[in-house]
Parts: structure tokens; C-alpha cells; sequence
């Protein structure tokens, strides 16, 4: 299986929703923005990038 984050090939992936994340900054407050679209990722992007369970 292929890991549709980083490309990479492995034995298994999860579907997650990708989660966009801005931090606050002088001008803009912080904000979240989750896509709608279903995305199989492996272990290592769950563990390092922001997303929500399919």
C-alpha cells in the first residue's frame, strides 16, 4: 500500500481527514481547517502531521 502523505510503500494505512493548522500571529488568530476528502496514511504521518479519523 502506498501512504498518500509521504509516498511511502507499506504494509498497512489508516483513512484519515488532512488538518491544516496555522499558529497565531500578530495580525491573524490560530485556525484549523479539516478537508473533507479521505486520505490512507501510514504510521509515521499519523504520528508527526495533524488530521482527524475518517
Amino acid at each position: 500500500m502506498t501512504c498518500e502523505s509521504c509516498g511511502a510503500e507499506v504494509a498497512g494505512v489508516e483513512p484519515v481527514h488532512r488538518k491544516y493548522v496555522t499558529v497565531a500571529a500578530a495580525d491573524r488568530e490560530p485556525a484549523e481547517r479539516v478537508l473533507a476528502e479521505v486520505e490512507n496514511w501510514c504510521f509515521a504521518c499519523l504520528t508527526l502531521y495533524p488530521h482527524e479519523p475518517a
